[in-house]
């Protein structure tokens, strides 16, 4: 066994273990990166240097994932999207591979770049594959304003992998939805705060308002401060419109949504 094939067996056995080492990961990746020189490669057969260059590109973007690493995932979705054109037999993680880029581009807004992606998958996987399944939907959920399916997601995710970016997607949605609260009401009843806000746990809605410095009054927020010391209308990336006229709706409907 060369050391290369080594070192491949190596990561393996560390990247599959439930309690990952990222410090042990990280300096696989690292000494396999540098030993993927034309010699190293030349003393294999041409599917065991396929299977390490497939195993090398879909475990560094996992692992940028592992470290919540936007840019590095990024970059490493790249490689493994170029990796799966130059080769004939489809990876058993391309789906995966492919639904982790979708979520990437939908967290980033890169929309035009998600529908082109998904312009090249088969209308019946993007019906059926768990992996492409999701991010479709979620783009369709953000489209719709259902927000509250957006959060709810996180409980049906097709691979831990997609938890990041659902929680990224949830915090953009959450915040969003607060500065319609600021920018439409003076004053709200908390409870009512704590269901647009999709918050299930009060204590969590709780430290979420006190971060954005919402004033509390016994029963109430209140925002009268807060819109004073704001120069202009605060700005949102979501319709805010649309989201006070749904918000209280979706959020009471939580308990209906299978």
């Amino acid at each position: 066994m060369s050391s290369l094939e080594q070192l491949h067996k190596n990561l393996l056995s560390e990247f599959n273990k439930d309690s990952k080492n990222l410090g042990t990961i990280e300096k696989l990746l690292a000494d396999i990166k540098n030993n993927l020189t034309e010699e190293s490669i030349g003393k294999l057969s041409p599917a065991a240097s396929a299977t390490i260059h497939r195993d090398y590109f879909e475990i560094c973007a996992l692992f940028a994932i592992l470290k919540k690493d936007l840019d590095g995932f990024e970059k490493s979705i790249i490689n493994v999207q170029s990796f799966y054109t130059s080769q004939t037999n489809d990876s058993t993680n391309k789906y995966l591979m492919i639904g982790l880029h979708l979520m990437f581009l939908l967290v980033k807004d890169k929309l035009s770049e998600f529908h082109m992606l998904i312009e090249q998958i088969d209308q019946h996987l993007q019906q059926t594959n768990p992996y492409i399944v999701t991010p479709v939907k979620l783009e369709q959920y953000l489209m719709e304003g259902a927000y509250n399916k957006v959060v709810l997601n996180e409980k049906t995710i097709p691979s831990p992998y997609y938890a990041m970016f659902i929680r990224i997607l949830t915090d953009t949605v959450r915040g969003d939805i607060a500065v319609c609260i600021e920018k439409s009401y003076k004053r709200i009843l908390i409870k009512d705060a704590i269901q647009m806000l999709l918050y299930d746990n009060a204590d969590e809605a709780l430290a979420f308002a006190d971060k954005r410095g919402w004033k509390r009054e016994k029963d109430m927020f209140s925002f009268e401060a807060l819109q004073a010391t704001n120069e202009g209308p605060p700005k949102a990336h979501l319709d805010t419109e649309r989201i006070a006229k749904q918000a209280i709706f979706y959020a009471k409907q939580l308990e209906m949504i299978v």
